[in-house]
């Protein structure tokens, strides 16, 4: 058995080497790595049963380094060791299934007693593990094993040759030939709704089971003699994307025109049981020594297809083409902006989008191509009106928006209506000079103390520095600055007049860290300095 230490602090990995008798806990091999990169490397070199890692370490964290861990599949006890009983780190180890969290400093007994127990529990996976290859699980856990199988059938980016795929299924005992025709389909699902361009809603925050759920569907859905589902497997770490293999019963069969129906079926009872969007990808069939490469011919191809959602794709006649993008008349959508007519730009993107589609002329490339042009134009629209819009799109809805913009027509019109939304609500709230003035001038009210800048005024209402400069003095007849500089005194004063703080306190919460500079400007603007003005209000309530 194996163990691998992780810790920043050469110091404790060597302590833990020598103090720890490892022959009596089992231990035949320990591994010790500084920081993850080497920890990464010794896990894709060597067989390792029991982790042993620090928390903090300055070049990624023991959680970062479980959760790649359990991304890649692999099944180990972890312990943590920590100096800091934080209930955030505790609650991320049991999320990725810890086995213990110790914190330092270090008694090496009652460590020794932690590592035993997480030795007993590998051995206790073993002995399932060895249960499984000798067929004596094999009833209680078909399903799982089926779709082990294929996980790690599907996840190598090699074909497996075929004496090693016969050799897989006589350790899971799974009754499957060479020649079994299988069928694969790839569900691209859409959880993502935006309410108000304010807020993002995903069903996944709200479905607990959503796998299970999704599942029970497809499997009410496809009840055909002639097609059996084996597994619905999630082929990368994102939520939206699913994997379900089917196979014949009869590879001499036609199942092809009941499989499409059942697939605008099953898209039908996605978007009433689970209130979500979703498109079908049907792929080609072939025989179990095959189907890794027509998995990898699907997902190919289906990240190539542009089309509207709710929509079952057929890529067994799939001829690829590759159209060259002819950009839309830029001209006529900026005439569009500044009048102002958010409709009209948004329906002559959709036309635009839909006649490409129409002649076939429409993929991911085409489709990035255009967004960039239409984002462009925007941006530049903005520039033009001094309103800095990477500013006001910054942000998790923009990004969301954004990443999931190149899936299909209907997302890339969902982020063109918010980028035109907002441009064009902003621009009528700039145009009321006093709107963006009374917001500056709440701003610095609430913030005077900080560190106040034209610079960070302007990331406040998105606009240029100078812009904002300039419109301020003519809306309110002062300059920025000495509107900030009244405010602070304004507010030095009653702190000088009201209360026992020193100056120099008083400098500091008025936001001028140099008491001296502090002392000049109220000086300037009271013809006092703050010691004579606290002395002549105390002198004249006296009086």
């Amino acid at each position: 058995m194996n163990i691998l230490i992780v810790d920043d602090d050469r110091f404790v990995v060597s302590a833990l080497e020598q103090k720890i008798d490892w022959n009596s806990l089992g231990i035949q091999q320990i591994y010790t790595a500084y920081n993850i990169r080497q920890a990464k490397k010794i896990f894709s070199e060597n067989t390792i049963h029991i982790l042993l890692s620090d928390i903090e370490m300055p070049q990624g964290s023991g959680l970062e380094l479980l959760a790649w861990i359990r991304s890649e599949g692999l099944h180990i006890q972890a312990i943590y060791l920590t100096n800091f009983a934080d209930f955030n780190y505790a609650q991320k180890a049991i999320e990725l299934q810890s086995f213990d969290y110790y914190l330092k400093p270090i008694e090496f007994d009652k460590l020794e007693f932690i590592i035993k127990k997480a030795v007993n529990k590998v051995k206790v996976s073993q002995l399932k593990e060895n249960a499984i290859k000798v067929g004596q699980y094999w009833q209680h856990n078909k399903e799982e094993l089926v779709e082990h199988f294929w996980h790690n059938y599907l996840k190598n980016n090699d074909t497996l040759s075929s004496e090693k795929i016969q050799e897989q299924l006589k350790i899971k005992n799974i009754d499957y030939s060479l020649h079994d025709c299988f069928l694969p389909l790839l569900l691209d699902l859409f959880p993502y709704k935006l309410v108000d361009n304010k807020e993002i809603i995903s069903i996944f925050d709200k479905e607990n089971d959503f796998p299970n759920k999704l599942k029970s569907i497809i499997i009410n859905t496809f009840q055909n003699d002639s097609i059996r589902l084996e597994g619905i497997l999630k082929p990368s770490t994102y939520k939206d994307k699913y994997l379900a293999i089917f196979k014949l019963t009869d590879c001499n069969s036609e199942p092809f025109i009941k499989f499409l129906s059942s697939s605008n079926q099953l898209i039908a009872a996605i978007n009433s049981q689970l209130n979500c969007d979703v498109q079908c990808g049907i792929g080609i069939s072939s025989t179990l020594d095959k189907i890794h490469a027509a998995v990898k011919e699907l997902q190919d191809k289906k990240n190539e297809t542009i089309d509207f959602r709710n929509k079952t794709f057929c890529f067994e006649d799939y001829n690829e083409n590759i159209p060259n993008y002819v950009e839309p008349n830029l001209q006529l959508l900026e005439h569009r902006l500044e009048t102002g007519n958010r409709l009209s730009f948004t329906n002559k993107c959709y036309q635009y989008l839909t006649n490409l589609l129409d002649k076939n002329a429409l993929n991911h490339n085409v489709l990035c191509c255009f967004r960039v042009d239409i984002t462009q134009l925007i941006y530049t629209h903005l520039k033009k009106k001094e309103i800095l819009a990477n500013k006001l799109f910054q942000g998790k809805i923009n990004d969301l928006l954004l990443e999931q913009s190149s899936r299909s027509i209907d997302d890339l019109m969902i982020y063109i209506s918010y980028l035109v939304d907002v441009s064009l609500d902003y621009m009528e709230f700039t145009n009321s000079q006093k709107s963006v003035v009374n917001t500056i001038r709440d701003y610095i009210d609430q913030n005077y103390h900080e560190n106040i800048t034209r610079t960070s005024l302007a990331q406040i209402v998105y606009l240029s520095p100078d812009y904002i400069a300039r419109f301020f003095k003519k809306e309110t007849g002062i300059s920025l600055g000495h509107y900030i500089i009244t405010k602070r005194v304004d507010i030095a004063k009653d702190l000088l007049a009201n209360t026992n703080f020193p100056v120099h306190i008083i400098s500091d919460k008025v936001g001028y860290e140099n008491y001296s500079y502090f002392t000049k400007l109220f000086k300037k603007e009271t013809n006092y300095t703050p010691i004579e003005f606290r002395k002549k209000f105390y002198s004249k309530n006296e009086n």
